[in-house]
């Protein structure tokens, strides 16, 4: 006796279809959302599709309207017509079992869809390459795959009111932290208590204004904290990325690590640098045009391995996309809500940087607003925090005074926080300066 093939069932397909017809409120029922695509005949996908419609606008389903939508789409012949859905609905008794042949419907899908990538990953070891890396997208090929009919639960306000209560009096108690502190008391006011698990924080500015070397500090502040970061350098090189990292930590001059032009204090000042960032918990990868397979597969790599707490991506537009056939602005798009379900996925704050946009400068002012994030409107709506950097002028110490502009925040205020950056240390403090609109 033959095996039955697990890839798909047409009775269960068959029976859900037919139960659906029978029962006003069959689909109502399911435990488990159901998509066409989890239908193996195609046939079957076009009638749960024209189902889901009617069902959408809460129109009645029964053979007469479900072949009446099949018709408006030009499928009704092609499913096989009015006898085809007379047989169905004749082929169960009840809708009483509708949510047992959803069950056996999602499982065949996932089965599918396992053999499926299966495949590709074959093909993919047998092409020339890097075997490394050809892991790295294999396991993120895998780990990508979800189970289709999984959704998250409805659970009662007073549940969620009693944990949340420990919650609150684990911050209280001093058990518990609000956040991860950046070390900038001002920013990490706004951020209610600094970075946080499942947001995503943009940071935005023009070119050489800073933004690399204000995220390595911030990255450097939390890993001092205990935080392993991790730093997707798409921009500079681990060499300058370093040289930077040790300037800030030994107040060492940028200008003497990347010359080599030493005066009597930067060697020790390095060496400080280097005793202090030994130990810290910062991971640089300093790989080009990434993916987003690249970095889901680089990030999920290393919270397994270093237990990864903050991501930082630098920076987006420098991002590469599968879909080479798509526009840029579709691209950044998918890029940015790739990395959004990434923080919710993997319970990591994304620090990631952009360009803000050259039409900023021709205001009055030249301040930056959320519309001049660079390429794509889709960076504005998935992020959670927005800052955007505008210089206003060099100050009497020779630092470069900065306003920080909480462009969006959604758990907090918005405004504007004074910086003041040293370049030559890349060292970044808050001022009292006054970095209100119009003021100079």
């Amino acid at each position: 006796m033959s095996s039955p093939d697990l890839r798909w069932s047409q009775d269960a397909e068959q029976s859900i279809l037919g139960g659906a017809m029978l029962s006003s409120d069959a689909l109502d029922r399911l435990e488990q959302p159901l998509h066409p695509e989890h239908f193996y005949v195609e046939a079957h996908r076009w009638i749960w599709a024209a189902m889901l419609d009617l069902h959408s606008r809460r129109q009645p389903i029964d053979v007469i309207t479900v072949h009446a939508q099949l018709q408006q789409r030009g499928q009704a012949e092609k499913v096989g017509g009015l006898l085809y859905l007379n047989e169905l609905a004749a082929s169960v008794p009840s809708a009483a079992n509708i949510r047992t042949y959803a069950t056996i419907v999602v499982d065949r899908a996932l089965r599918r869809k396992i053999i499926e990538t299966a495949d590709i990953v074959q093909a993919i070891a047998l092409e020339v390459g890097d075997a490394a890396e050809k892991l790295d997208q294999v396991a993120s090929m895998f780990a990508a795959i979800q189970r289709p009919g999984a959704r998250s639960e409805a659970v009662s306000l007073g549940e969620l009111l009693l944990e949340r209560s420990a919650h609150w009096e684990a911050l209280e108690s001093g058990k518990a932290l609000a956040g991860m502190p950046t070390h900038l008391p001002t920013l990490d006011r706004a951020l209610g208590g600094g970075l946080k698990p499942g947001k995503v924080i943009v940071l935005g500015a023009r070119p050489s204004v800073g933004k690399t070397s204000l995220a390595l500090q911030l990255l450097l502040n939390l890993a001092a904290d205990g935080h392993p970061v991790l730093l997707l350098s798409q921009e500079m090189q681990n060499g300058d990325i370093t040289d930077r990292a040790a300037a800030n930590l030994g107040r060492v001059s940028l200008e003497a690590l990347t010359t080599g032009r030493f005066e009597r204090d930067d060697w020790s000042r390095a060496a400080e640098a280097t005793e202090a960032g030994r130990t810290l918990p910062v991971y640089v990868d300093d790989q080009a045009a990434m993916t987003l397979l690249d970095m889901r597969s680089k990030a999920r790599r290393a919270q397994q391995r270093y237990g990864i707490k903050v991501l930082a991506v630098d920076y987006l537009q420098l991002c590469s996309a599968t879909g080479k056939q798509d526009s840029r602005h579709h691209q950044i798009e998918q890029i940015s809500r790739g990395l959004k379900q990434l923080a919710k996925e993997l319970g990591i704050c994304i620090l990631l940087l952009s360009q803000i946009s050259r039409q900023s400068t021709q205001r009055a002012e030249g301040e930056p607003t959320l519309a001049d994030l660079k390429e794509s409107g889709a960076i504005e709506e998935d992020a959670d925090v927005v800052v955007a950097l505008h210089p206003r002028g060099p100050q009497p110490d020779g630092s470069l005074l900065v306003a920080a502009l909480l462009l969006k925040n959604r758990q907090g205020r918005r405004g504007r926080i004074a910086l003041s950056f040293a370049g030559s240390t890349q060292r970044w403090v808050e001022s009292t300066a006054d970095v209100s609109r119009g003021a100079t």
